[in-house]
């Protein structure tokens, strides 16, 4: 059999490299792309024109603005409460569940005002004992149990815009504690324990 070397004709300016490269059939070497001055008059003379094509550079992500916020909570009547604690506040909590008294009331600044927000809250665990009524007073009755699972409560206007949030004062007052454990309501969970509010 006869051996005839692969001959190629030059290659047209704007031919793919990849068509020509190699042992390729010599039909391949005639592929070509169309003329650049073919294209740049086709291009000017298209009626409506086509707008120039440039390539573009990934920036990173700007911080959005909905970060720029420094959320504070301030507790209204503040007066009242530091009153109910000096003298030692108890609550009597049922299964049923029970409003807090005072009612918790909080004011909300340096939300970004278009951003939503959701408010929670949580009843914390001021020490880690466990209380009983003896002898006329609350005494230490040993360790305390351990905590159950975080039930936090949702404000129930959540989610909500910041300009609305800082506009009045936000009230936590449909909120419920129960000592039921198994309790079903969506109620705040607290059992023989000295507690505090918090607002998040």
């Amino acid at each position: 059999m006869a051996y005839h070397p692969l001959q190629l004709r030059p290659a047209h300016p704007l031919t793919s490299p990849t068509l020509v490269r190699g042992a390729q059939p010599s039909f391949l070497s005639t592929a070509t792309l169309p003329d650049a001055a073919w294209i740049s008059g086709s291009l000017s003379a298209h009626p409506a024109g086509l707008p120039a094509i440039h390539p573009q550079t990934l920036e990173s992500p700007q911080r959005e603005e909905w970060l720029d916020d420094d959320p504070k909570v301030t507790l209204d009547s503040r007066n009242l409460w530091s009153q109910f604690h000096k003298m030692g506040t108890e609550m009597v909590i049922t299964k049923s569940g029970r409003r807090m008294f005072p009612p918790f009331k909080v004011r909300v600044e340096g939300l970004n005002e278009r951003a939503k927000y959701i408010l929670l809250m949580d009843i914390v665990s001021v020490d880690d004992y466990r209380y009983k009524f003896q002898h006329s007073r609350w005494t230490v009755a040993g360790k305390a149990d351990p905590e159950m699972p975080k039930r936090m409560y949702i404000h129930p206007d959540s989610p909500c815009r910041g300009e609305q949030w800082m506009s009045k004062l936000v009230a936590f007052h449909k909120l419920k504690l129960t000592n039921n454990v198994s309790d079903k309501h969506g109620f705040v969970r607290v059992r023989f324990r000295v507690s505090c509010p918090i607002s998040i």
